[in-house]
């Protein structure tokens, strides 16, 4: 096909279409990822300001996909004791340049069918990052404060799943704790509040500057997006003979 442009002419050629198409498509993917990035540490810094009461936490609200949904982000308080034989360490979690771990640990709800998986905070690791710290767990029953979070995804993991219990996890993966895991959960993890005691280091504050930084980069991929768009139609024009 071609489109005459004075003393241009526009001439279609496929092979720069799908080119561009998969440039494009490429850029504005990972602009919205950003994006979306940022709007989500938007929504934990507008969460974490004081804001009323928490919510109690029934067990059966875990049940309910709607519940759990208007949850999100929410400061909840629930009863029940922690089970540490299925506590678990999530590595590759940064602190002020450090590296170590997250400590999740699930607590039993009072019903004794549901646990919530809490994240009680940062702990610092080893070089080793299958050897880990020594922690200390009450299995008394208590009260906990904490933000709810709903996990839509599971992040990317390098390695595979082992039919084992792996003390060290990359991610949260509810797949694989369902499978060691004798107890009713959702997708979801509690942030544990800071002035709650049995916890480690939690700073789940945004630090400044992150939301400006993620907006950044989606502009810059919405940029590429438009600049490949531009170079791939610049290809396709050409002068008449």
């Amino acid at each position: 096909m071609q489109i005459p442009l004075g003393n241009y002419v526009f001439r279609l050629r496929w092979m720069v279409v799908v080119m561009m198409g998969v440039a494009i498509w490429s850029c504005l993917r990972l602009g919205m990822w950003q994006w979306h990035k940022a709007e989500q540490k938007q929504a934990i810094m507008q969460a974490l300001k004081p804001h009323g009461n928490a919510i109690e936490l029934r067990a059966q609200d875990l049940d309910v996909p709607r519940q759990v949904e208007a949850l999100h982000l929410q400061t909840v308080v629930i009863k029940g004791h922690y089970l540490p034989q299925y506590s678990f360490f999530l590595d590759n979690q940064m602190l002020d340049g450090r590296v170590g771990f997250h400590v999740i640990t699930p607590l039993l709800l009072g019903d004794q069918k549901h646990v919530i998986w809490v994240n009680r905070g940062w702990i610092a690791g080893f070089a080793d990052h299958q050897k880990t710290p020594e922690i200390q767990t009450s299995e008394a029953e208590q009260i906990i404060q904490g933000l709810f979070w709903q996990h839509t995804k599971t992040g990317f993991r390098l390695d595979k799943a082992t039919a084992d219990w792996q003390p060290v996890q990359p991610v949260i993966d509810f797949s694989y704790l369902r499978q060691h895991v004798p107890y009713s959960f959702a997708d979801v993890t509690l942030k544990l509040d800071p002035a709650m005691q049995a916890g480690f280091v939690r700073v789940w504050q945004v630090p400044g500057g992150q939301i400006e930084k993620h907006m950044s980069y989606a502009y810059q991929w919405f940029g590429f997006a438009l600049a490949s768009l531009m170079i791939g139609l610049y290809q396709m024009i050409e002068k008449r003979s």
